[in-house]
């Protein structure tokens, strides 16, 4: 009785060229089985890796044989690297196979597994390519090493940054010059200034097209490839290191470290709340219900026709219910009441300008002693180096201190940098808040949501109060309170009660006594 055989070949994608074509594979095991009058009764293929046996065509022949037990004789395949490249799983698949009455054979590489001493043939088949493959991979993992020490990027590109060639037709990835560059820039830029919860600011760039999710995007805030460096993992007894990159960078350090700190809790000024934020709802969370005192939210409702209306509303329960375009504009009149004394503004503007120049005394002692500390620093890391030289510790040692001194190095110069031109910022961000109060209403219209709830914050400390088709408030921050205090916005008769907070008063006590009333 004629024996049947399986034929059956593999190739990857990089053995493609090397002798391993599935065609060729194919037409060398039909004629070896025509040879040895060998009927074929299957024939598969894998265009998968050879180190594990998850193929989908091997699993097909493997329930093809458990089915249809005693159908098959053999599988053929044209050597025993196509078979496998794990020796561990090999062995354990050719025990399957004896167990289900198939042999496996090799037609370059012919073995009878009968006679012991072949068995070591076996072993030596099955042991090559697992070393080829070990030593394969080795070589590109000490390849993809040895270009991160030289400062390029491996694999896909940080978003913000295009992969390229440079001029010697190498690899490296550049600033993308487009929007998601300005979206990365904006998001450091944003964040830095402390004013914007990390979930707030991904949110609101998420809608401009930075698409990320909360672990991608806190990754995005801390990675140095941003500021020009490379990461090199850990190896053996070599710590993990920044190193300098090939590619331009597109975060200025200062920029990175004071995000750097606001993650790390060093600065406290990190709101640590998030609001949904929605165009149409800029005083969501701003507004008291006037019936039963809680916080107001916000939502739309479908109409009888399918529009959508948009509504400020109680969030316990009461009948409280109001038109946010309504309430809006309410708020907005009384921004346009909020009128600044220029006199008073700049007056005030050049007080804190005169106290900031007696600060900046004090910042030149600060300098001095960050100075100071800064050639203590490079005085240890030549320390260090000297020691490193004498045998006292090894270059591995030596490197992972060098990467510390020199990171506290770096903050220190910022933090210098920083006092140095502090004065000058200070002065305009002044000059900026004035300008600010001053265009107080078409500063408010024209800006995007988050911003207008900034002012908000900034301004009105307590929740405001819609009530007979106005806005009222019960306090304003006391700066804002004196420079404005002749506004009408403020003036309100504090002898007026609300119906439902017997002890809330609908006015602001006069600046003169006080800055608010009782609650």
């Amino acid at each position: 009785m004629k024996k049947r055989a399986i034929i059956y070949t593999r190739v990857s994608t990089d053995e493609q060229n090397n002798g391993y074509s599935p065609t060729d594979q194919k037409e060398k095991l039909y004629r070896y089985c025509e040879n040895l009058n060998i009927d074929v009764v299957g024939f598969y293929h894998d265009d998968e890796s050879g180190k594990s046996f998850q193929r989908p065509e091997w699993k097909k022949i493997m329930n093809f044989l458990r089915y249809n037990k005693g159908a098959v004789d053999y599988i053929y395949f044209l050597k025993w690297d196509r078979f496998s490249r794990n020796a561990p799983e090999a062995y354990a698949e050719l025990s399957k196979l004896k167990k289900l009455g198939v042999e496996a054979r090799a037609a370059e590489q012919p073995l009878d597994l009968e006679i012991p001493e072949q068995k070591v043939m076996l072993a030596i088949y099955l042991t090559a390519p697992e070393v080829d493959n070990d030593r394969r991979a080795l070589n590109i993992f000490h390849g993809i090493r040895r270009a991160k020490k030289d400062g390029r990027w491996l694999g896909g590109c940080p978003v913000g940054y295009k992969n390229t060639r440079d001029e010697n037709n190498r690899p490296i990835i550049a600033p993308e010059g487009g929007k998601k560059e300005q979206l990365v820039k904006t998001a450091f830029r944003e964040f830095a200034t402390g004013t914007y919860n990390i979930e707030e600011l991904r949110y609101k760039l998420n809608k401009q097209g930075l698409i990320s999710n909360r672990n991608s995007f806190w990754a995005l805030l801390r990675n140095k490839v941003y500021i020009g460096k490379i990461f090199v993992p850990a190896y053996k007894q070599e710590p993990a290191e920044w190193v300098a990159g090939k590619h331009k960078a597109i975060i200025d350090e200062e920029t990175f470290y004071k995000v750097q700190d606001i993650l790390d809790g060093r600065k406290k000024n990190m709101p640590t709340s998030f609001t949904t934020v929605r165009d149409e709802f800029p005083l969501r969370g701003f507004l008291l219900c006037p019936q039963c005192g809680k916080t107001l939210t916000a939502s739309k409702s479908r109409g009888m026709m399918g529009t959508l209306f948009s509504y400020y509303h109680c969030s316990k329960g009461c009948k409280e219910r109001q038109k946010a375009e309504v309430v809006n504009e309410s708020f907005i009149q009384l921004l346009k009441k909020i009128k600044v004394n220029p006199s008073s503004a700049n007056l005030f503007a050049a007080i804190l300008k005169d106290k900031l120049k007696e600060k900046d005394k004090n910042s030149k002692v600060e300098i001095e002693i960050i100075n100071k500390e800064i050639q203590k620093q490079k005085q240890r890391l030549a320390n260090a180096k000297d020691m490193m030289l004498d045998g006292e510790f090894t270059s591995n040692e030596y490197k992972e201190m060098r990467n510390q001194i020199e990171e506290k190095i770096t903050r220190l110069t910022l933090e210098l940098s920083s006092l140095n031109k502090g004065l000058l910022n200070l002065e305009k961000q002044i000059s900026g808040c004035v300008e600010l109060l001053v265009n107080l209403e078409n500063y408010y219209e024209q800006r995007d949501t988050a911003t207008k709830r900034r002012i908000l914050s900034s301004i009105f400390p307590e929740k405001l109060i819609f009530d007979k088709q106005k806005v009222r408030t019960l306090k304003v921050e006391p700066v804002v309170a004196l420079i404005c205090s002749k506004s009408k916005a403020f003036n309100n008769s504090k002898k007026e009660k609300h119906s439902d907070f017997g002890v809330l008063s609908r006015g602001v006590v006069s600046t003169r006594i006080e800055l608010v009333s009782k609650v």
